[in-house]
């Protein structure tokens, strides 16, 4: 016969609070992010270079909660979610932050001269991005509330409130998106100064779009049950 078990007899904790866990060093390094941008539109060079390593270790850190969800949400251990959605559900929301280690990469590559306007359309972005985290962040804390009322329908459709609004967030990251590369592309500045400041640009918007497709799975794993 097999045994079904529950998450605290097996393992003490459950994979909901580690999940939450990782969402919110996700948002950690977005902000980290946001500093490191300032700290290179100011040419503070070491500055950048410390927060670098700061989001790889933000990043690694979230890697050891990912794992250990992986390995202890088996196909044995009953939970109130599908196992698969709760899976692919972490799978997208650590593209948060592996892109953010990524684009904290890129700010080292190579030392940038842009103009100011330039620069404060990249902090839109930022802020715009960490709206969306954040937003997302408070939808993946609902998620012990449901844990706790056996996903009342109340619950349910608050935490779902949410989801609409990073996607609305993520649209208007889009919006910001397209008028920093119009300004890039018809700038003056050093051709490879352009094509970086585009990496950047793209993979900001993989922040972003990442948390969108978190908060889809999000939906798909709570409505899925």
């Amino acid at each position: 016969m097999k045994f079904f078990r529950s998450v605290g007899e097996v393992f003490g904790y459950s994979p909901f609070r580690a999940l939450t866990q990782h969402a919110k060093l996700c948002g950690r390094a977005v902000g980290l992010l946001q500093q490191q941008f300032f700290a290179y539109k100011n040419e503070n060079f070491e500055e950048v270079e410390r927060l670098r390593e700061e989001i790889d270790e933000l990043e690694g850190h979230a890697d050891q909660i990912k794992e250990e969800i992986r390995s202890n949400v088996t196909k044995s251990l009953m939970m109130p979610v599908d196992r698969h959605d709760l899976l692919e559900f972490l799978k997208v929301q650590d593209d948060i932050i592996n892109n953010c280690e990524h684009v904290g990469h890129m700010l080292t590559f190579r030392k940038v001269k842009a103009p100011l306007d330039i620069w404060d359309e990249f902090q839109i972005l930022l802020s715009k991005i960490m709206e969306a985290v954040n937003e997302y962040e408070i939808m993946v804390e609902s998620i012990t509330r449901l844990v706790a009322t056996s996903f009342s329908r109340k619950e349910v459709i608050s935490a779902l409130e949410h989801v609409p609004m990073v996607e609305k967030i993520e649209h208007e990251c889009d919006l910001v998106q397209i008028g920093l590369h119009t300004r890039l592309f018809n700038s003056d500045m050093h051709p490879l100064d352009v094509h970086l400041m585009v990496q950047w640009v793209v993979h900001l918007g993989y922040i972003a779009n990442a948390a969108a497709r978190a908060a889809d799975r999000f939906r798909i794993m709570v409505l899925g049950r």
